[in-house]
């Protein structure tokens, strides 16, 4: 985990496009293959092919997939606007600011999908390295197990 998070930390457009694509690919292959084996022919081979060619195209798939992640985000801040507006008259900065930033983030996202998925594979880095260094950090601490409270099932 700490590696992949260097990795995204370090080469963010890189290996963000690369991880997504791969997953998303490997999802597309997966899915094609279990409907393969449920009599489903057509569909499974059409989502085989298009895993494989999601992969060998890694940057029109990772520019696809943000942009869909762009729409998804000012179609749900419209819909946080809506609602928000509608039941937070008391506090109306609960309802309107988390849907303007998703409509804001949205927005950017589609103008700017590189720096978008740069953006998050930065701050998913960040993440993965303090949870691959806090896992590294607790499997190599010593404990002490007081032997009367240990249960041992035979």
């Amino acid at each position: 985990m700490a590696l992949i998070g260097l990795g995204l930390v370090v080469w963010p457009f890189f290996s963000a496009s690369w991880i997504l694509v791969v997953l998303f690919g490997s999802a597309l292959i997966a899915n094609g293959t279990v409907l393969l084996a449920r009599g489903g022919t057509i569909g499974g081979i059409l989502l085989i092919v298009a895993g494989v060619v999601a992969m060998a195209f890694t940057g029109a798939t990772a520019r696809a997939l943000v942009s869909f992640a762009g729409f998804g985000m000012i179609a749900f801040g419209a819909l946080w606007l809506a609602v928000g507006m509608k039941f937070a008259r008391s506090r109306p900065s609960i309802g309107i600011v988390p849907g303007a930033v998703l409509v804001v983030g949205g927005v950017l996202a589609l103008i700017w999908p590189g720096v978008a998925l740069s953006i998050a594979a930065v701050v998913g880095g960040i993440v993965l390295t303090a949870v691959g260094v806090a896992v590294i950090w607790g499997a190599s601490k010593p404990r002490r197990v007081d032997p009367g409270s240990a249960t041992i099932i035979i």
